[in-house]
């Protein structure tokens, strides 16, 4: 990518991050997240996540149903918040999310910032395990939107395992898979480099999926299940 590209990216990533409204809520389970070095979504990649959330819920009310999400990621409760907060804003009357996250203080970070955004207890749920040795234990066709954060050796297998937990219409977002883009690079043969490029060729290469990837955070990739 040329650099008046990366300007313009830059710009409106700026933009977007100085015309986005402020949030009490959302900033303090931000910054509890950089105090615990997790992932804090870039203003872009917030709007892309309340923007599906809200999406998803207006596709769970055709469908008569409560709109159910999965997270996979130590900063569940920051992702979460995002996604709660698109669901009510869209007009769901109630939401679910699995959190999948095997450390207890991540799990207490997600509880605070899901108190201070006003959820209730059974609005979310935890699952203090690994994603990958529980992902394939959730109900099949039942959720409607899944966000993962994992490392690119465990794309495949993330991908693999969790399309089948999704209804039809349903939309898994992985973040940060294409590595800033760095994976373009030919000459780079590094273990990630060369892992996250098997990753997408193996996504892009799927059945009964529509997928993209999107500019977002450090290069996200987008399927939605048909």
């Amino acid at each position: 990518m040329n650099s008046a590209n990366n300007s313009s990216i830059n710009a409106i990533k700026s933009y977007v991050e100085q015309t986005t409204p402020a949030d009490e809520a959302l900033a303090a389970a931000a910054e509890a997240a950089r105090e615990f070095g997790l992932l804090v979504p870039d203003a872009v990649t917030a709007e892309l996540l309340r923007f599906l959330a809200a999406n998803t819920a207006g596709r769970a009310a055709l469908g008569g149903h409560t709109p159910t999400g999965i997270i996979m990621s130590p900063a569940c409760g920051l992702l979460g918040s995002h996604l709660f907060r698109g669901f009510y804003a869209a007009g769901a009357a109630q939401a679910h999310l699995t959190c999948i996250e095997p450390e207890v203080q991540h799990q207490q970070l997600a509880k605070n910032a899901f108190k201070q955004i006003g959820i209730a207890s059974n609005g979310f749920r935890f699952l203090p395990s690994r994603p990958l040795d529980v992902i394939g234990r959730l109900a099949s066709t039942s959720y409607d939107l899944a966000i993962a954060e994992c490392a690119v050796e465990d794309i495949e297998a993330t991908v693999a395992a969790t399309l089948p937990t999704l209804r039809s219409g349903g939309v898994l977002l992985l973040l940060d898979t294409l590595l800033d883009g760095t994976l373009a690079d030919a000459e780079r043969t590094d273990r990630q480099s060369v892992c996250a490029r098997e990753a997408d060729e193996y996504i892009t290469s799927l059945d009964g999926v529509t997928a993209a990837r999107l500019p977002v955070g450090a290069g996200a990739t987008i399927i939605t299940k048909h």
